[in-house]
């Protein structure tokens, strides 16, 4: 089993249990399995899922998960929690090897000094704008720098410019890419729905506007206009630096990629007969 199957078979056991505790009214433990959760999306967002493996591959079997020291001396309260829901599943279900995973999840976290970022991610996430873990100018600069690495974070989202780029790569066969990801254009279509503040700041080019969004950081989304033309800037915390995107054509292009989702939709189910097999 890939480590991807794995870590998504973890996800579905603490999704499980995060319906149980909430039909049983459980409310703490239902929030404590949410965070569970965020700390599977924290470690794909930021493209480490073959860094966790290797971790993996280096914890010696024991009747019982270990601990990582560096948790166990903190004191902050939620991580403990989590740990400690996570031993007594351990201890209540037979699939002790989905929690077994989840609690060497935490490990990880906790020993790669990831902890502090971690919980910043799962505090904000719905504050902050979609997590990118780099920026390069030009495709040329990021498939260069993709191409340089022995292992590329995978799946992980990186700029190019202002636009959204999945990197993938897969250990099993060498492989690897990036291509497009909508991930902005949501955003930009719902907080134009709202409608666009009558007294954004209005800039005459973009260097004065990137000028005054360094001392002035959207937080993480605003509303700008350069040289008459709205734009929404984007606050990339992690980066620290804002990208820019063009209102009208941003809307455009979301428009045309929905309509091509919705075609490649259309052809796939059309590949397949009523019976469910291949035509």
């Amino acid at each position: 089993m890939s480590i991807h199957d794995t870590l998504n078979s973890a996800s579905r056991f603490a999704a499980s249990q995060w319906r149980a505790a909430g039909i049983e009214g459980r409310k703490e433990e239902q929030r404590l399995w949410a965070q569970v959760s965020v700390y599977r999306d924290f470690l794909g967002a930021t493209g480490q899922a073959y860094l966790f493996e290797d971790y993996l591959k280096g914890i010696a079997p024991r009747p019982r998960p270990h601990v990582s020291t560096a948790l166990g001396v903190r004191q902050d309260g939620t991580s403990q929690k989590v740990l400690a829901l996570l031993l007594r599943a351990f201890d209540e279900t037979p699939e002790k090897q989905l929690v077994s995973v989840l609690i060497h999840l935490l490990n990880f976290i906790v020993d790669t000094g990831q902890l502090g970022a971690c919980e910043d991610y799962i505090n904000n996430r719905l504050d902050y704008a979609p997590l990118a873990i780099a920026h390069f100018t030009t495709r040329d600069e990021a498939e260069a720098w993709h191409r340089g690495l022995v292992e590329p974070p995978s799946p992980a989202d990186i700029l190019i410019g202002d636009e959204y780029y999945l990197a993938w790569y897969s250990r099993e066969n060498n492989a690897r890419g990036m291509y497009r990801d909508y991930m902005l254009e949501p955003y930009v279509e719902e907080l134009t729905a709202r409608g666009i503040p009558p007294t954004s700041p209005s800039f005459e080019t973009r260097a004065e506007a990137e000028e005054w969004l360094k001392k002035h950081p959207a937080s993480p989304f605003d509303f700008v206009s350069i040289a008459g033309e709205h734009y929404l800037a984007v606050h990339h915390k992690r980066l620290e630096r804002h990208s820019l995107h063009h209102v009208a054509s941003t809307l455009t292009e979301w428009e045309e990629e929905k309509k091509r989702a919705a075609e490649r939709e259309k052809t796939q189910d059309g590949a397949v007969s009523p019976e469910g097999k291949d035509e």
